[in-house]
């Protein structure tokens, strides 16, 4: 059941702000509350466009299904406060995606009729849906965020990390991401990891005892059960340092892509509480990029250490412990 609606609500959305308390107000008896369930569709791509939707409470998915016949992905998030179908509503086409509730999810809606009689008899209902068409305009033309303040939360049983993490980048969002986790028993859920985004890239990153890559890395390569939330914050460029050494979108990938290739490794070393050693006198290792962590690998094997100790104490993501031991392995240099 929806819960009660409250005009501050309206107010803080971007399409609705800086309205009258009086137009505020006379909306809300024209519109309604819709509560939806954990994956309960909104509508359909080529649906007929009949409504406007607002975010009131929790997150919404955005699903297209490509052109070329190919399975629907999920390509956006949207939180409290951002609008829903006002293209449809504008030039009459079908939904161009389909949307869905990951979980719990409240939106407020508006019929074609009340939308169009606002855009007729409200000038300053219409400046802003030019603000908000015009900042999309703007995001994927110039880089600008779409929303300047995106606010998104759920429990990631429900979200796809990555789409959540696309949608930061390609709305070019300034905020904190951070995850937390469920404790022991009777205890608050802890911050286990924090990503700060700036204009769309990452800059800083941390996970447990991991900073920057390999933190991110490691979100993908971990399993997790927990919560995730996203602040939008206002941030001066000069304040920002970074520890990330790749463009957002190249870090996303190449997260995915070791993500895939882990299990592999972890099929071969099938056992994280095996005793690995040195075997041969010295260190051979050609690989200049990586030769750091394979020293650090080496030199903590000399007294004989497992997998889950080599990822507890050295501070890469699993895939690039495993895949040294895992070479070393393979050379004879470790038994």
């Amino acid at each position: 059941m929806a819960s009660a609606i409250d005009a501050e609500f309206l107010q803080s959305s971007e399409l609705f702000q800086n309205q009258p308390r009086s137009v505020v107000d006379a909306l809300l008896a024209k519109g309604s509350l819709l509560a939806f369930g954990s994956g309960q569709i909104v509508f359909n791509q080529g649906d007929p466009g009949d409504r406007l939707y607002i975010v009131k409470e929790g997150v919404v998915e955005i699903v297209a299904t490509p052109k070329d016949g190919s399975e629907p992905r999920i390509v956006a998030y949207l939180g409290r406060g951002e609008v829903i179908g006002e293209l449809a509503l504008l030039t009459g086409s079908s939904r161009s995606a389909t949307v869905r509730a990951p979980e719990l999810a409240e939106l407020f809606t508006v019929e074609t009729p009340v939308f169009l009689d606002l855009l007729g008899t409200l000038p300053s209902f219409a400046r802003n849906l030019c603000v908000v068409l015009a900042r999309r305009l703007e995001s994927t033309t110039l880089n600008a965020p779409a929303s300047p303040s995106k606010q998104l939360q759920g429990n990631l049983r429900f979200f796809d990390l990555a789409t959540v993490m696309q949608t930061l980048i390609s709305s070019h969002q300034t905020g904190v991401l951070a995850v937390r986790q469920q404790g022991g028993e009777g205890e608050k859920r802890r911050k286990i990891a924090e990503i700060l985004f700036f204009k769309g890239n990452i800059s800083r990153a941390k996970f447990r005892h991991l900073i920057g890559d390999d933190a991110v890395f490691q979100l993908f390569q971990s399993p997790l059960d927990g919560e995730f939330a996203f602040t939008g914050r206002n941030m001066p460029e000069d304040e920002v340092q970074s520890d990330i050494t790749m463009p957002a979108i190249s870090l996303l990938m190449e997260s995915v892509r070791l993500q895939d290739e882990l299990p592999v490794l972890k099929q071969r070393l099938s056992d994280p509480e095996r005793v690995f050693s040195q075997k041969a006198p010295e260190l051979s290792w050609s690989d200049e990029e990586s030769v750091e962590l394979a020293a650090a690998v080496w030199a903590r094997l000399k007294n004989g250490a497992s997998l889950a100790e080599l990822e507890a104490e050295i501070p890469r993501c699993s895939y690039a412990v495993y895949k040294t031991v895992d070479t070393l392995l393979s050379a004879g240099q470790i038994e």
